[in-house]
């Protein structure tokens, strides 16, 4: 594996090669996605892909094709379409709710293709009535998921994040007759994305008290929504939550149809805390190049900037070599990354690589155009990211 290779090693697989520039381990997220696969074949349960997550449409076929994945998890329209049009994927569904009408008329452009069947999150009666709107328009067919908020509460503080307004059985339950009562419109099932769950590591006991406590909390509260759906006559055909850093846990759940799951494919290192994750391997890398020495033991990447929304534990984190650390003044920059090391104990030249984890996947992939395909030793190929097609869809 890449992540196991010496630094000598490492060096001589991006020599002579333009920096900075991502590298997948094909084999590490093949094997990432396999054991996925087992247990949740085990569970019973299926996978939804976070195409969020990936941004590399070559990587999302190898995982869209696999026999225990529902289909995609898409964050735009936009995105929606382009998998429509050119990769006719049958299950295809919009996580987050749209107001806008050039949104609605991409989904139904994608909902008027062939084969391919176009779901869409709701969280209010403005969603349900625009989607109407636009179906009616295009004489096209969308099935409905409504979201339910399940981010837990300790000490008046919310511990998840905060998504849809619905918490409760009946709200749920109402959105649900209102689906049913528009013609185009069909309702399909729930989601109760668990975010305090599925990121929160475990590197310390109240950390794991909280997940713990949350935990037994989501599951109940999932779980008594789904129960009062099938009393009211709303039998969901989806149930889907996770995500990536909680999959084992939530599969475990009665009611649970499908997990949402994109960045632990890559491991981006957020989720190197959480014990029950320890088997999976790092599998996407960057890599920068040192420009400049201002100091006897500090040297200077150029760029290196490829931060991700959320908390400090999103920045990125070096790997290879050993022992260098980011000036706390400047960190990852998006010119220049100065890093700290010992001289004593490592040299470190102008001209040398440095090799990193992003801290979240899909998004610093913005930054790039494309990633190289890493097998057995070697580049093998190299897969274009949404950059580099030209589609921008966040």
């Amino acid at each position: 594996m890449f992540i196991s290779l010496s630094y000598e090693e490492l060096k001589e697989i991006v020599s002579n090669r333009k920096l900075p520039l991502v590298i997948c381990d094909i084999d590490a997220f093949n094997q990432n996605l396999e054991r996925v696969g087992v247990h949740l074949k085990k569970s019973k349960k299926r996978l939804r892909l976070c195409t969020k997550s990936i941004r590399v449409p070559e990587l999302i076929k190898i995982v869209e094709q696999k026999d225990f994945v529902n289909g995609i998890f898409t964050y735009n329209s936009a995105e929606a379409l382009y998998y429509a049009e050119n990769y006719k994927i049958k299950d295809i569904l919009l996580g987050y709710p749209t107001t806008s009408p050039v949104d609605l008329e991409e989904l139904c452009k994608a909902a008027s293709i062939e084969g391919v069947e176009i779901s869409v999150m709701v969280d209010s009666i403005y969603h349900i009535d625009q989607l109407e709107k636009a179906a009616n328009k295009h004489n096209v067919n969308f099935k409905i998921l409504i979201e339910l908020d399940v981010a837990d509460k300790f000490l008046g503080t919310n511990v998840g994040v905060l998504r849809s307004p619905l918490r409760k059985s009946e709200d749920v339950i109402g959105l649900a007759k209102e689906i049913e009562k528009r013609k185009n419109l069909q309702y399909r099932g729930i989601m109760g994305y668990e975010a305090q769950n599925a990121s929160i590591g475990d590197n310390s006991i109240f950390l794991r008290w909280i997940k713990k406590r949350s935990r037994k909390h989501v599951n109940q509260w999932r779980q008594d929504v789904v129960n009062g759906l099938i009393s009211a006559g709303f039998e969901p055909e989806v149930v889907n939550g996770g995500g990536s850093g909680c999959f084992q846990e939530t599969a475990e759940e009665p009611s649970i149809t499908e997990i949402g799951i994109g960045s632990l494919l890559f491991k981006s290192h957020i989720f190197d805390s959480i014990t029950s994750l320890h088997d999976f391997i790092p599998s996407l890398f960057f890599v920068l190049q040192v420009v400049r020495k201002p100091r006897h033991n500090i040297v200077t990447t150029f760029s290196g900037g490829y931060v991700s929304s959320g908390s400090v534990r999103a920045l990125p984190i070096v790997v290879k070599p050993d022992n260098l650390k980011t000036n706390k003044n400047e960190e990852f920059g998006e010119v220049q990354t100065p890093l700290k090391f010992n001289p004593k104990k490592i040299e470190i030249n102008l001209g040398d690589p440095i090799f990193c984890r992003f801290g979240k996947a899909g998004e610093p992939l913005e930054h790039f155009n494309e990633i190289n395909i890493y097998s057995n030793g070697k580049m093998i190929d190299n897969y274009y990211t949404y950059r580099g097609l030209g589609k921008r869809f966040s």
